[in-house]
């Protein structure tokens, strides 16, 4: 059993802090995107924290059904980045990332999270989306909750607040199994999907799951998740791995 009082503080804190400072190199801080583009940047705030009586876990949202888009799923609390019209940052904050206040703004907007209570480590690399977005993980620290109450879902975008413990994420035999994808320009891959329970985590939400994990964790990351994914990866003949890399 994990100690939980050492997870989200000191040397294992700053070893976090450590790893994402060496993805922020390939993050720029600029003020403005450039015009050229491919994609539309996004963020999200993958939130660690302690949930009273339950332990340490992380923070899920289920998109509202009224949401054109992925209605229903489970995500994390995240936004487009939002330029005004000379193409500043509406977030700009000298203190973070554009990728940490969009994810921070976001997190507030759907489901309460206020921003002060936020420890921010740092951002992942992006990953690209088919329908054309760069969404970069963010990950944070919100501390212990009472309870689950505590938080307020916007309705018109998060119909429920989820939480999954470290241990429900880690130690449930054949709960995580691995989905193929198959894109034009990118080919087939694999990517986790914790399959044991509705809603699923999956796509994006369960790569970002797994990334996060992997850097709390470190060495103690369990090697049978490793191992699904090279098996997932095994079975294709072409082959982008989006997690660990």
């Amino acid at each position: 059993r994990m100690h939980r009082c050492h997870l989200f503080e000191g040397a294992n804190r700053l070893r976090c802090i450590e790893a994402l400072q060496k993805q922020a190199q390939r993050l720029p801080h600029p003020v403005s995107v450039p015009a050229s583009a491919d994609h539309r940047q996004a963020s999200v705030l993958v939130p660690f924290c302690v949930l009273k009586d339950v332990g340490p876990g992380l923070l899920y949202t289920v998109r509202s059904g009224q949401l054109r888009s992925h209605s229903g799923q489970v995500s994390f609390p995240g936004g487009v980045r939002e330029l005004n019209s000379t193409g500043r940052d509406c977030d700009f904050d000298l203190e973070l990332s554009w990728a940490a206040a969009t994810a921070l703004r976001e997190a507030e907007e759907e489901i309460g999270l206020s921003a002060g209570r936020v420890d921010v480590w740092g951002a992942h690399r992006s990953h690209t989306t088919s329908a054309k977005f760069a969404v970069t993980p963010v990950i944070g620290y919100c501390g212990e909750l009472a309870s689950l109450s505590e938080l307020r879902a916007n309705p018109d975008e998060v119909s429920l607040v989820l939480f999954r413990s470290l241990e429900h994420l880690l130690d449930k035999p054949g709960a995580w199994g691995y989905t193929v994808f198959d894109r034009p320009g990118y080919g087939r891959y694999a990517v986790p999907v914790l399959r044991d329970q509705l809603p699923r985590i999956w796509g994006l939400t369960a790569v970002f799951t797994f990334v996060a994990l992997q850097l709390l964790l470190g060495p103690e990351f369990p090697q049978r998740l490793n191992r699904m994914q090279i098996e997932g990866e095994a079975v294709l003949k072409k082959s982008k791995p989006l997690v660990g890399s």
